[in-house]
């Protein structure tokens, strides 16, 4: 399959996704909303161009006259290192009828090796912004950086406890944690440059993974269950300027999500 027949029906299937809200794992609470595309300064950009005008080796895209980027060339190479961190605390019932505290401590670190593509005169995005429309329509200028799989890790140290006034306590607190590889698989994410805007959206689809130790209940037993990185389907962020590193804090009930991302030109390992 090519890769724009790929990036298409993989936005298809993100559509789906992210309109059923949350990946349902095991022990994750109700869905929270993924975050919407917003622009906002790049906490880290990639090297800028050359007084000249023109990018020197490795330095990132040339300034057109009068705003926008220049496409850089085709085939280029790069890494996005990404760690996302979810810590939340969810409380729910009441007194009388029982109370059940949920909190989420979650980290992952991925790193996705990416490359670039040409420049194009329809977005990547199309299919998943508006999926009734034409995805190969013209209507700008893009730059797409191609990504086949992300690896890293993810950890986690949950806790949930009930408190049931029906029962003689003290009810105990269950946790479930550990650490596991991450393998992402085909398109865990999507990067693209509006060239004629000057900004790069970013969209992580929230990675997961099975294998988790669940310490026994009082009438459960102990069991291996499975956890996402991050209470959404997706996390959709819009930076100015071309590729780079950017940071994002967004919030989820009961705490916040910080996803933190850097990128670095050549195959550099961590």
């Amino acid at each position: 399959m090519g890769r724009r027949s790929a990036a298409i029906l993989a936005f298809t299937c993100i559509g789906v996704l992210a309109a059923c809200g949350e990946a349902q794992t095991s022990g994750d609470p109700a869905a929270a909303s993924a975050a919407g595309p917003a622009t906002q300064p790049a906490g880290q950009t990639s090297a800028t161009a050359s007084d000249a005008g023109q990018p020197s080796p490795g330095a990132g895209p040339a300034r057109k006259p009068g705003g926008g980027l220049v496409a850089e060339e085709s085939g280029l190479e790069g890494n996005l290192s990404i760690q996302i961190r979810w810590k939340s605390e969810i409380v729910t019932g009441n007194p009388n009828e029982g109370v059940m505290t949920q909190t989420y401590n979650r980290v992952a670190q991925l790193l996705c090796p990416v490359t670039s593509s040409g420049e194009s005169a329809y977005s990547y995005f199309a299919t998943y912004d508006n999926p009734n429309g034409d995805p190969f329509a013209a209507t700008g200028s893009y730059q797409p950086w191609f990504n086949e799989d992300c690896t890293g890790s993810l950890t986690i140290d949950d806790t949930y406890h009930l408190d049931d006034p029906t029962l003689a306590g003290p009810e105990p607190v269950v946790h479930t944690t550990g650490t596991r590889p991450l393998s992402t698989g085909d398109t865990p994410l999507t990067v693209e440059t509006d060239l004629n805007r000057a900004r790069t959206r970013y969209m992580f689809i929230s990675p997961s993974a099975g294998g988790f130790q669940q310490q026994e209940a009082p009438g459960y037993p102990a069991k291996l269950v499975t956890a996402s990185a991050a209470p959404m389907a997706v996390m959709d962020f819009t930076l100015e300027g071309p590729i780079g590193g950017g940071k994002r804090e967004v919030k989820v009930q009961g705490g916040m999500l910080y996803v933190d991302w850097t990128f670095t030109r050549g195959r550099h390992q961590r």
